[in-house]
Order: C-alpha cells, then sequence, then structure tokens
C-alpha cells in the first residue's frame, strides 16, 4: 500500500520572498459562509448519504467509534477488539470505554495491516470485532479484512477518520465495507468540526447541540488561516492580532471543544454536528477536493525525490492523501519540525506515540513508524506554488541538518 519509490520531478521550487504560512489543514474561504442561488454541487460518498438513517453526525468521529462498539457489545463485558498497533490513541480510548478489551494486531513498516497476525487473533473465541485503520487517505486490503471477518462472524470496523473521499484501487468508497465506519470531516474539509458515522449497523444516538461560540471559535480560525495563507503579511498580522485577543478574552470565557485531542474526554461523546457543518458541506466541490490533493502530493512528492524518502509514492489508485508522509531518520525528525515551524510550514509529527498498553518492543515496525514518519501539507487549499515553497523550505532545512 505505502510505499517509498522515484517519481518524476516537478518544476524547480521558488524561492520565497518572504516567510509563507502553510497551514496543516484546508482553511474556508469566507464567501462559502453566504448563502448562494448556485445549484448544490453533487457530493461524493459518504456525504451523498447525509440523510439516510444509515448516518448520523457528531461532533467528533471518536463519539461514533464508542456508541458504536458500546452498541455491538451489548451487556457483555467479556468481548475482545482487535485494533491496529499503529493508531492515534484517543480512539483506543474510546473502544476501552465502551466495555471492551483490546488486543493489538501487527501493522508493517508501510503502514499495511498484517492479515495473517489479523487472522491469528481473531481466532480466539471471545473476540468480537475487527477494527481497521486506514492510514492518511489510503486503502488497507479491506475486502480480505470483510471476507475474515465474515468467516468469524465478527462485526468490521472501518476507521477513515483521515481517509475521507478515498477509495480502493477498483473504485470502492472506503467506509463502505464496514458494519459501520467513522470519518472525521474536519481533517480533509475546512468544518469547524464534525464526525460521521456510516453503516447498516449503527446505533441511533439521542445527541446535543454543540456550544456555540466554540463552533465560531474554530470557525474564525479557519477563516483567518485562510486570509494569511492568501495575504501573508496582512493576514499574519491580523490573525496574530485575532488570537492575542481571544487569549485575552473568549479563550478565559468559552469553554472550547478542541478537535484533534489524544485523550477522550466523556462530555463530547453525546455532542451532535452544527448545523453550519451542514449548511457548508454542500458548498464543497468534493471531486475537485480529490483533484487537488492528488495533484498536490504528486507534485511535492515529486520535488523532495531523493531529497528524503516519500511514503505511499506512486500515488495509488483511489487514494486521496490526507498529507504527504516522510520518513526521517535518527533524531531529526523533531529538528526538522521546528525549523519548518520557523519558516511558516505547519509540518506534524504523525502519531509520535500511542497508547501506553501497546508495547513498542512487541511491533517494532510501528515503533520505527512513530520515530520517522512526518507530515507536511498538501491539502485542496495550497496551490502550486505553496506546494513548491514548501519543497523549497524541506530542502534548505535538510541542506543544512
Amino acid at each position: 500500500m505505502l510505499s517509498a519509490a522515484r517519481v518524476e520531478p516537478a518544476p524547480a521550487a521558488v524561492e520565497p520572498e518572504e516567510r509563507l504560512f502553510i497551514p496543516s489543514l484546508p482553511t474556508l474561504d469566507p464567501t462559502t459562509l453566504i448563502p448562494s442561488l448556485e445549484p448544490t454541487r453533487r457530493a461524493l460518498w459518504p456525504l451523498d448519504r447525509l440523510d439516510s438513517p444509515d448516518v448520523q453526525l457528531f461532533y467528533l468521529a471518536r463519539a461514533g467509534v464508542y456508541h458504536t462498539i458500546k452498541h455491538w457489545l451489548a451487556r457483555r463485558t467479556d468481548g475482545v477488539v482487535l485494533m491496529p498497533a499503529y493508531h492515534h490513541g484517543v480512539e483506543v480510548e474510546a473502544v476501552r470505554a465502551a466495555g471492551a478489551r483490546i488486543v493489538f494486531y501487527r501493522v508493517d513498516a508501510d503502514m499495511r495491516i498484517d492479515l495473517e497476525d489479523l487472522a491469528k487473533k481473531s481466532a480466539a473465541p471471545d473476540v468480537r470485532a475487527l477494527y481497521v485503520t486506514h492510514y492518511a487517505g489510503f486503502a488497507q486490503p479491506i475486502a480480505d479484512a470483510k471476507k475474515l471477518a465474515a468467516a468469524r462472524g465478527l462485526k468490521l470496523f472501518e476507521d477513515c477518520a483521515l481517509s475521507l473521499f478515498a477509495r480502493t484501487s477498483s473504485g470502492a468508497p472506503l467506509g463502505s465495507f464496514g458494519d459501520a465506519a467513522c470519518f472525521c470531516l474536519y481533517k480533509t474539509l475546512p468544518v469547524p468540526h464534525g464526525g460521521l458515522l456510516v453503516g447498516p449497523n449503527i446505533p441511533t444516538v439521542t445527541v446535543g447541540p454543540p456550544p456555540l461560540l466554540s463552533t465560531l471559535h474554530h470557525l474564525a480560525g479557519l477563516t483567518l488561516a485562510h486570509l494569511e495563507l492568501h495575504s501573508s503579511n496582512i493576514g499574519r498580522a491580523v490573525r496574530q492580532a485575532a488570537r492575542s485577543a481571544s487569549r485575552a478574552t473568549v479563550d478565559k470565557a468559552v469553554a472550547t471543544v478542541k478537535t484533534g485531542t489524544m485523550h477522550l474526554a466523556p462530555h463530547e461523546l453525546d455532542l451532535g454536528a452544527s448545523k453550519l457543518v451542514e449548511h457548508l458541506l454542500p458548498r464543497f466541490d468534493d471531486e475537485m477536493v480529490v483533484v487537488r490533493r492528488r495533484r498536490n502530493f504528486q507534485r511535492l512528492a515529486a520535488a523532495l525525490d531523493g531529497v528524503l524518502p516519500v511514503v505511499g509514492s506512486p500515488l495509488p489508485l483511489g487514494a486521496c492523501p490526507l498529507f504527504l508522509p516522510v520518513r526521517v531518520a535518527g533524531d531529526r525528525k523533531r529538528d526538522l519540525m521546528q525549523a519548518l515551524h520557523a519558516r511558516g510550514i505547519d509540518a506534524i509529527d504523525f502519531w509520535g506515540t500511542g497508547d501506553a498498553a501497546c508495547d513498542d518492543q512487541e511491533f517494532p515496525e510501528v515503533a520505527q513508524l512513530r520515530r520517522e514518519i512526518l507530515e507536511l501539507p498538501c491539502h485542496q487549499s495550497l496551490d502550486d506554488n505553496a506546494i513548491d515553497r514548501v519543497a523549497h523550505a524541506v530542502k534548505q532545512v535538510v541542506a543544512h541538518a
């Protein structure tokens, strides 16, 4: 699935004339908030199913994980859920909070689940469900996992939090194989929050409204990031002033429900998504999101050929990359990340730590992934010039390391 390979080089990077802000997540053009008479764009799966009884919106995707596993286990307290050793951490906490015991299975150095290890561990009599994660927009061998689950009489949960709009090489949407699947909307689209639960075997959960001020707080961050991305000097000054004012006033008065956190907070589990999210979703061109992400990934991967090993290149059919993963060997990852931050590039340490119950010595390939993988932005808000500037910054830092 994800393997390092050489690709054709992109045009040479442009020397940046100023410190350019390149965010890790897509930004929101404020004009998207304005009501429009234009026809609604055709949504891609699963966003074309929002009115289906097999779909529920939460504030965060982890809530869908929790409620589904709890529903599947019912009153049983001895159920085991098999989960990948390579994980974020909060999804493990959600499954554990639902009453399951967790057994981890192997993931190889290319982020591909080990079907043999999964098959071996699924034979235990107390296993109730298989949990498969599609990393960063790349498909796992999910058809084989589905066959295994069916043969064992187990439920299959697909974690597509990082893989909205991604498909298998044959074109089947990720999330359509399992008994349930979750998607994290704000990772791929510029919405303030949103976790989507999809599947034929999901519970019906009564959810409460999210805090309005918290939603507006996140929305302001998305629009200010857009201003800084496209008007660097003016945008940076406005965004910094707004953030300073927020820390002094709003942040002290508003109980913000944060996104992207590593640990589970029980009050998040029964929050629904804002109506604003439902308003925004039809305004995005989903097909163009996929096209732009694939183009940006390929352009950045080509520019970094021979500089750092790129994971996932050449880009498989069906992939909708969330970011461009690179391997940074040794102890250089944090130094490289900090140097890129100093140049305005929001590089992220991808899953540097996991759940404490997962033994690094049992899964050495996962331990290596946690040490080495750095994510570089390649989302749809970035044009060719922005991608070239990311490449140029990486080359500068690596050359002077």
